[in-house]
């Protein structure tokens, strides 16, 4: 490839009327216009991969602005899912609670109604054997009466057991 350095040394043999070399001329011009062609077809392909790589960044721009608004889109969702979740469980909680409050209350009465009837069935067994007592003394007392009518002592009668 010729420079610019090139063409400032490059110096033609005089011809014999004044004038330069037709053919040092010539063959100097083809050089330069075969540089200047492939400087140009270098620099078209240049600029082409400049362009496609220009595009690229844009694109790569666009897709990391998207990007962006998608984490933001997806730090919002997780921060209402979160807030959603512990709604949930508050009310969960809530609701769990009333039922144990409930199922609490509900075996208390059904504790009290049990040591009533508790208290009932001690109450009836403590007077149904005071009852079967009284009936046992009246019956040893008429049983000593009539034994004593018969004329047994009422010792012996213990005895035979």
């Amino acid at each position: 490839m010729i420079t610019a350095q090139d063409i400032r040394e490059k110096t033609f043999e005089k011809s014999r009327m004044n004038g330069y070399d037709m053919a040092s001329v010539d063959d100097f011009l083809e050089e330069l216009a075969e540089d200047i062609s492939n400087s140009q077809k270098e620099n078209a392909v240049l600029k082409s991969k400049m362009k496609v790589l220009v595009d690229k960044i844009e694109e790569y721009r666009a897709n990391e602005e998207a990007l962006n608004l998608a984490i933001l889109s997806a730090q919002k969702l997780a921060v209402q899912i979160e807030s959603e979740a512990r709604q949930r469980a508050a009310a969960m909680i809530e609701d769990a609670e009333r039922q144990v409050k409930e199922r609490v209350g509900s075996i208390e009465e059904l504790t009290a109604t049990e040591e009533r009837r508790l208290a009932d069935a001690q109450r009836a067994t403590k007077s149904f054997f005071e009852k079967a007592r009284r009936v046992c003394n009246d019956q040893l007392k008429a049983l000593d009466v009539m034994s004593g009518e018969v004329g047994l002592p009422a010792e012996e009668e213990a005895a035979p057991e």
